[in-house]
């Protein structure tokens, strides 16, 4: 009895299909890491800028910063920010001038990266991923225009004020008295022993003078 070949080949679509999904799941995972690590390098950037904006000078009426202690005030949370996230590999502060139209101010500039491993992406050469951020503040007064853009052209409602206090208010019309006569029944002759006493039908068709006509 001849023996079956067992042996065989795996076909190029098989590998090329196969590497296209790891590929794909690798671009997933590791490109949603990436994602994120962009967030908190961008969160970082804005709170290391928020707490240098702080750094505010009282005696300007413009609430300018003050330089120097603004950028102390940046650089002191990124140290901080740094040795609690061994994956933030960068945190600058830096003060700019920015032109407003009120005039020139100062600001504070924070640029941040963030690197991470890769997961699956070391299949082709890319083991590590970078990820950065900036964030620019600086103090403002008051607001200049609406955040939305948009200017409201119809007027809210006017609701006129109660009558009560104010004596310049016209009172509800009252109504018209009307005279109201009572009605007095005529007295009627007492009948006489020789008078001959009316039946009750009689009585009845005897018109009320107090009685309403209809």
């Amino acid at each position: 009895m001849k023996r079956r070949d067992e042996t065989g080949s795996i076909t190029p679509f098989v590998v090329i299909v196969s590497l296209a999904i790891i590929l794909l799941a690798a671009l997933v995972v590791d490109g949603g890491r990436q994602l994120n690590a962009k967030g908190r390098a961008v969160a970082y950037a804005q709170e290391a800028a928020r707490a240098g904006a702080q750094a505010i000078d009282v005696a300007d009426p413009r609430l300018d910063l003050v330089p120097e202690d603004a950028l102390r005030a940046a650089q002191q949370y990124c140290q901080q920010a740094m040795a609690a996230d061994s994956q933030l590999v960068k945190c600058r502060a830096e003060i700019t001038r920015i032109d407003d139209p009120g005039g020139a101010f100062n600001a504070v500039t924070v640029s941040t990266q963030i690197r991470i491993k890769a997961i699956l992406l070391g299949m082709i050469r890319k083991s590590v991923l970078n990820a950065s951020g900036a964030a620019l503040a600086r103090p403002v007064s008051g607001i200049s225009e609406p955040d939305s853009g948009k200017v409201p052209t119809v007027g809210p409602p006017s609701v006129a004020p109660p009558a009560t206090g104010n004596p310049t208010a016209t009172a509800p019309p009252t109504p018209p008295e009307v005279e109201v006569t009572p009605c007095t029944p005529k007295p009627t002759d007492k009948p006489t022993p020789t008078d001959k006493p009316d039946d009750d039908k009689d009585d009845k068709d005897k018109p009320d003078e107090c009685k309403k006509p209809d």
